[in-house]
């Protein structure tokens, strides 16, 4: 139970910063992006939006792959169900 509760924390302190909620919008929208594309969707620099997209990947919330020389990000297909709700119930 504390693990679960110090986990939550985390996704909760990750869900508080605008900048990521607009990158998990953004990505339940579009589906799959490289880091360049997200960044000028929220207007922010490369290493702005790769320090963001780092820490949602760190929760599972999102997964990279490298391709065409860039790496791409999408939602990670386990992400956590009542994240998933609210990335598509709150954030679309």
């Amino acid at each position: 139970m504390h693990k679960d509760m110090k986990e939550w924390t985390k996704v909760f302190k990750a869900l508080a910063n605008e900048n990521r909620l607009k990158i998990l919008r953004l990505l339940a929208k579009k589906r799959e992006l490289p880091v360049k594309a997200i960044g000028e969707h929220i207007d922010l620099g490369i290493k702005a939006t790769s320090k963001h997209l780092i820490i949602l990947a760190n929760l599972n919330m999102l997964q990279s792959q490298g391709k065409l020389g860039s790496v791409w990000y999408t939602l990670h297909p386990s992400i956590r169900p009542e994240v998933h709700h609210i990335v598509y119930k709150f954030l679309r």
